[in-house]
């Protein structure tokens, strides 16, 4: 499985350098797209969508694709080096996605206000460990962000789960996938933790499907099963 990880991670990275050289049309031939549906109707609702994801197969290229579908989309990424965070803004904006960096709120609010999607890789925790909760995942517990939660019931955005994979065998060579919407029923800390658990919940689920395709190397489990 180690090995098959990192031909995935291989394969998906070459597509993503190649992002900047091919056309939009090139960008969506890649993917099938499954639950489109869901996110056509929540944007309808004019508070955008903040889509939570996971270091699964090509996430990169999944954000690409969506923008070249005609979705304005937006990234929020962590606070990097200035020349690494120009750098990737450079790459990212050949690729149609918008950068927002996890220090700017205010740019985060924004894009949610204009009734745009954000997305948020929400499987692991990066730097500041504030504004996290413990949940079971994929037979053991590790520690997430509550961001995507807390985002979600500070605009009324609709939380939407994605994830990208390939699928041996599919029409195209990657799938984008669309979970139904979660919606904040109220702003206190039991609803955060009500969502964050359904989030993670799926999360978990999508990377037992495709354990292969699971980019996150750092361990950070708190605890295991039993093997």
């Amino acid at each position: 499985m180690a090995r098959r990880t990192f031909r995935n991670l291989a394969v998906t990275a070459v597509d993503q350098f190649r992002l900047p050289n091919i056309s939009t049309e090139e960008v969506r031939a890649l993917f099938e797209i499954r639950g489109l549906e869901h996110v056509d109707a929540a944007l309808a609702r004019g508070k955008g969508i903040v889509v939570a994801t996971a270091h699964l197969g090509p996430y990169e290229l999944a954000a690409a694709c969506l923008a070249a579908n005609g979705y304005t989309v937006a990234g929020m990424v962590e606070n990097l080096e200035p020349e690494l965070l120009e750098a990737l803004a450079t790459y990212r904006s050949a690729t149609g996605v918008q950068l927002v960096n996890m220090k700017d709120l205010r740019a985060a609010y924004r894009v949610l206000g204009e009734g745009h999607i954000l997305a948020l890789i929400s499987d692991r925790v990066i730097g500041d460990t504030r504004g996290v909760i413990e949940l079971p995942f994929a037979g053991g517990r590790r520690v997430f962000p509550t961001g995507p939660a807390v985002l979600a019931q500070a605009t009324g955005a609709a939380l939407i789960t994605a994830f990208a994979y390939r699928e041996p065998g599919g029409k195209r060579r990657y799938v984008m996938e669309f979970d139904p919407p979660l919606y904040a029923e109220s702003r206190d800390a039991a609803e955060r933790d009500r969502l964050m658990s359904a989030v993670v919940e799926r999360i978990s689920a999508a990377v037992r499907r495709n354990p292969e395709q699971w980019f996150v190397f750092q361990p950070n489990w708190i605890s295991r099963e039993p093997a």
